[in-house]
């Protein structure tokens, strides 16, 4: 050790270092006068006490000790700021570290797991949850036997996967299907709605009952309006109905009209229908009268994305932008074209609103005729006003708008003097047909093919001059023909058409008249639908089945209520079980049965008042007992017959007086 001499007594004043430092061992103990420091360990000591290595020692009867703001007593370390920092440096304990009552757990848990609570202040790793599901790595969990509920807030929407699901239940027995851009609705089962017909036959629907079932939908987004012919089946009183519906939304809320109807019986109650829309669908539904019912449709729909296009005699017109001053927004040859048939959607961005209308334009070579009906609108008025006129030889269609900017989108069907019959899967062409005061056949088809039709009809008689254009509805039942007209327009101020409908061998028949006389050409265009019978069965409404039937397992019933047929005496008498299960007779002669219509399983209950004794001769068959039986004179006779393989058997069950 290197020491600087101390001379005299070890005592204060003579340790006085007078700015020298002292060294023991280099750094095992050093004295730093000058700035009043020492070091244990080092010779360049910065604090008052600088320690460079592991102090270890006893407190002896000490309950604590305080560094600045430190406390350490009994195995804790308090800071009297309230708040400790160790910097940027590890914490290591290999004891339990509690921090503010909170304990931490003495082990790491496994990958992903987080620390949960148990209330009390201990800290342990667990899976995540949240209320009471677990969430480990991609899968959530909930309880033993508790159901996980995805439920959202105001208009949110439950996505998965970019799959939109509807916010509220269906219709019983419908499905989910999806529009293609990942909206997901309830249909039909068996039939998906699509976006990508604009024109075309549509989805059946069938099992609609007294609750509401959604019959078509389409995506708000794709497009505005549609324009709908159906025929409905009432399957529980087996009537049928005709009739048109114009559908419009605003994307939240949706309208629609009835219009056009023709049905099979005018005091039976059909389908009635609504509109709304539902998880960004513009939905029609349909609520059955009776408990089963079911639809064919045609729809056109129009919207955002249609746009200008030709096929045959229809077209799609897209005007963007209709302002208040009248503007065109079709024209077509006047020479070429005898009239046409509008179907109209509206829509301006500005105010929001939405609305459609139909229109029938008619020329006589000259001047141009227009009607405007089947208007619906989600506002309080329609958005475009329509005129038509003839102007360089050709049919104007004009419009002016109630707010500027208006878009229009038409579809349209244009008919001429000369057209050609043609045949499509759900429309025709009726080519030109001469027609006189006299009715003449315009068009035919079978029942087995469509049960109705919705015509548009051009008439022209180049005598009068004169012209029309109108729609037609024929609807057939398979027994008798139905039609109604309208509207028309005509460049005479009155109808120049006249419709009839008729059935027979199977097959419906429009025929048409003229009050123009000899020589006017009509033509025609014809949208045709089939609504088959389902043959529905219902158990909890009166119902006449008609038809075999066959149940494949036991049928229960409360109670049985059987045809009672009275048969006409006569010397020859048919028994024929289709005709009721009990039948009765009086005798009036000597009397022959015979069979007719009987089939392995047919019973019969057989009631004979036989007060003359006649002579009766049974059909071949076997008796009970082996011979047949002796009538009495006096009251009924009873006898139960029944049909096994191909033979008759009987019992006589008695005598009633």
């Amino acid at each position: 050790m290197a020491i600087g001499r101390i001379s005299g007594s070890v005592l204060k004043s003579n340790l006085t270092r007078n700015g020298t430092d002292l060294a023991f061992e280099t750094n095992l103990l050093y004295l730093d006068v000058t700035n009043s420091r020492v070091g244990i360990g080092t010779s360049e000591p910065t604090t008052a006490l600088h320690v460079d290595g592991t102090i270890t020692g006893t407190l002896a009867g000490a309950t604590g000790s305080t560094i600045g703001n430190l406390t350490l007593a009994n195995g804790s370390i308090t800071d009297s700021s309230g708040a400790i920092s160790f910097g940027n440096e590890n914490l290591t304990t290999t004891g339990t570290l509690t921090a503010s009552g909170i304990t931490f757990p003495s082990s790491d848990g496994s990958a992903g797991q987080v620390l949960q609570t148990n209330g009390s202040g201990t800290l342990t790793f667990g899976d995540l949850s949240v209320g009471d599901l677990s969430i480990v790595g991609s899968t959530i969990s909930s309880p033993s036997n508790a159901d996980l509920t995805l439920a959202t807030a105001g208009s949110g929407t439950v996505i998965i996967n970019g799959l939109s699901f509807p916010t509220g239940d269906g219709s019983a027995n419908q499905v989910l299907a999806t529009d293609g851009s990942g909206q997901l609705s309830f249909v039909n089962s068996g039939a998906a709605d699509t976006d990508s017909d604009e024109a075309g036959a549509g989805t059946e629907g069938t099992d609609i009952s007294t609750g509401t079932s959604v019959i078509n939908s389409f995506n708000v987004s794709t497009f505005d309006s549609a324009f709908y012919f159906l025929v409905t089946r009432d399957d529980v009183n087996n009537e049928l109905d005709l009739r048109r519906h114009s559908l419009t939304h605003d994307d939240t809320t949706a309208v629609v009209n009835t219009f056009g109807q023709v049905m099979s019986d005018n005091d039976n109650s059909f389908i009635t229908v609504d509109a709304d829309v539902n998880s960004n669908l513009a939905r029609l539904n349909a609520t059955g009268q009776s408990v089963s019912n079911s639809v064919s449709l045609y729809r056109i729909v129009l919207g955002q994305d249609t746009t200008n296009s030709t096929s045959g005699n229809t077209a799609f017109v897209v005007n963007a932008d209709v302002d208040s001053a009248v503007e065109n927004i079709d024209t077509w040859s006047a020479s070429t074209y005898r009239g046409a048939q509008y179907f109209i959607s509206s829509t301006n961005a500005t105010t929001g609103e939405a609305s459609n209308m139909e229109a029938l334009v008619v020329t006589d070579g000259t001047s141009a005729f227009i009607t405007a009906y089947g208007n619906v609108n989600t506002g309080n008025n329609d958005l475009i006003e329509l005129t038509a006129d003839v102007s360089g030889g050709n049919v104007r269609l004009r419009a002016s708008g109630r707010t500027p900017n208006t878009r229009v989108a038409m579809y349209r069907i244009l008919l001429g003097d000369s057209e050609s019959s043609s045949a499509g899967s759900s429309v025709n062409v009726i080519g030109a047909t001469t027609v006189s005061s006299a009715s003449t056949t315009l068009d035919t088809f079978s029942s087995d093919d469509y049960h109705g039709a919705m015509y548009l009809v051009v008439g022209h008689n180049g005598t009068e001059g004169a012209s029309s254009v109108q729609t037609v509805y024929m609807l057939n039942d398979g027994t008798d023909a139905f039609v109604s007209t309208g509207p028309t327009v005509s460049s005479k101020g009155t109808d120049q058409l006249t419709f009839t409908g008729s059935f027979s061998g199977g097959t419906a028949t429009l025929s048409c008249a003229s009050t123009s006389g000899a020589s006017t050409t009509v033509n025609a265009y014809r949208i045709h639908l089939q609504r088959g019978v389902s043959n529905t069965m219902t158990t909890d409404t009166a119902q006449t089945v008609t038809g075999a039937k066959t149940f494949t397992s036991v049928l229960s019933a409360t109670s049985i209520k059987d045809t009672v047929n009275s048969l006409s005496a006569a010397a020859s008498v048919a028994l024929d079980p289709t005709t009721g299960g009990i039948q009765t007779i009086t005798l009036g002669q000597a009397t022959t049965f015979t069979l007719s219509n009987w089939a392995s399983g047919h019973r019969m209950t057989l009631m004979i008042d036989d007060g003359s004794n006649y002579a009766v001769t049974w059909p071949t068959m076997q008796w009970a007992g082996g011979v047949a039986p002796t009538l009495a004179t006096s009251g009924f006779n009873t006898i139960e017959l029944w049909y096994v393989g191909s033979t008759l058997y009987g019992a006589y069950v008695g005598a009633h007086s």
